[in-house]
């Protein structure tokens, strides 16, 4: 059980459209009364070219026409000389350029600008929040997981109330950096401090981190809420898997029933596992019912295994006779002859001893069995119920050339003399 979704690909789809909308968004009134006066203003010389670049970056077109665009945006912006520049003026020219750059692609240099911005200290309060914010997201896009750490724990130690998806963001970063323990603590603040349903991801995230620390009764309790929150087949499973890795069969099964009552267990494999634990558990009646039923409707698929698992459960029930179909079919589809072995006893059992040497005649023929010796025995037994002496008598002569079985044939031998001597026969 393991937990591999949490990539940087999360990052390259959000972080990038995010940076590059906090840019344009701080444009927007870059003419308006509040940068106009105090701290948060542009100098006269600079406000134009700001309101050009603005023009630029708001410019619909094709792809094309909107990359010329950002170029000539990025060219009025470079060639302002930032060390003129009001710290809020260079601050936010720097913040349009990272934001410029990750649009082009250009990550690392993103992150320079970026942090360069950060470093003036000159943006509004809430502004520069989100700025550090966006240097962790790029980090943690380019791979610098320790570094992001540093800016996140920072950025939400500075927020007055950090929001769920923002712990999120810290404990994947904890996670990408292999440092699984102190990834908890915010997976699960993510989780519980969600009004709403948590995101999927976030569940997906702290579950990873209870079963590689194996809190499986905390991964429990969590698979109840996702399964209510987002009912999935892979839920279902997890919460199977983590009942058997407790050593409670009974209960793994039990969920795996719901799950198929659910219609999520509908693949061939996790049915025939179902019937195949059903046996575990002494219920072999309900085991031949899945089998029976999926075999029909054809939901599970018509192999060797299935009617072999089928064959089982019929005879744990002890249906001996509806168990010669499948086992018959099972037998005709294996490499070997065991399962032939297997019909012939069964056929034994039901008093069938023709068709017991019939099944024992296809095993030979397939050949490689474990215990060739027993299976002449068999044949032989078939053939004295049957009152055919001599194959008997033959059959048993057989068994004599194997170690595991001289003894019980030669008795077996004597045994056809003596009643054929009672009988008065002599076939």
């Amino acid at each position: 059980m393991t937990y591999g979704t949490h990539s940087r690909n999360p990052w390259l789809r959000r972080g990038t459209l995010a940076i590059a909308t906090l840019a344009v968004v701080g444009l927007v009134g870059l003419a308006g009364p509040a940068f106009a006066q105090g701290q948060y203003q542009f100098s006269q010389r600079n406000l134009k070219k700001i309101q050009k670049v603005f023009e630029f970056l708001q410019l619909e077109g094709t792809e094309e026409e909107t990359e010329a665009a950002r170029a000539e945006a990025k060219d009025i912006l470079l060639g302002i000389n930032l060390k003129r520049a009001k710290p809020y003026g260079r601050a936010r020219i720097l913040c349009t350029l990272g934001a410029i750059s990750v649009q082009d692609g250009q990550n690392e240099e993103a992150l320079d600008y970026l942090e360069q911005c950060v470093a003036e200290e000159a943006l509004q309060p809430e502004e520069q929040l989100k700025n550090l914010f966006m240097v962790g997201q790029l980090q943690t896009m380019l791979g610098n997981y320790d570094a992001a750490i540093v800016t996140l724990e920072k950025w939400i130690s500075q927020v007055e109330t950090p929001s769920p998806s923002s712990y999120y963001t810290l404990a994947v970063t904890y996670y990408q950096a292999e440092r699984q323990a102190e990834a908890l603590a915010p997976a699960k603040k993510a989780v519980e401090l969600s009004v709403d349903t948590p995101r999927e991801p976030w569940y997906r995230l702290l579950l990873s981190l209870h079963l590689e620390r194996q809190e499986y009764d905390e991964a429990l309790a969590l698979l109840d809420d996702m399964i209510l929150a987002y009912p999935k087949k892979a839920y279902w499973s997890q919460m199977a898997a983590i009942y058997s890795e407790k050593n409670n069969t009974a209960r793994s099964l039990a969920v795996q029933q719901i799950a198929k009552m659910e219609g999520f267990l509908t693949e061939s494999r996790d049915l025939m596992r179902v019937a195949q634990m059903l046996m575990v558990e002494g219920l072999p009646h309900q085991g031949a019912a899945v089998m029976k039923a999926g075999l029909e409707d054809g939901s599970i698929e018509p192999t060797q295994s299935a009617y072999q698992t089928y064959s089982d459960t019929l005879l744990q029930s002890r249906e001996w006779a509806l168990a010669v179909d499948p086992l018959s079919k099972a037998a005709a589809m294996n490499d070997d002859g065991s399962l032939y072995v297997r019909l012939a006893q069964v056929n034994l059992q039901l008093g069938r001893w023709d068709d017991a040497r019939g099944a024992l005649d296809s095993a030979f023929e397939k050949g490689d069995l474990s215990d060739e010796g027993q299976a002449h025995i068999l044949y032989g037994i078939a053939a004295f119920n049957d009152k055919k002496w001599n194959t008997a008598t033959r059959a048993f002569t057989r068994a004599e050339r194997f170690d595991g079985t001289a003894e019980t044939a030669g008795k077996w031998k004597a045994y056809v003399e003596r009643e054929k001597a009672r009988l008065g026969v002599s076939e």
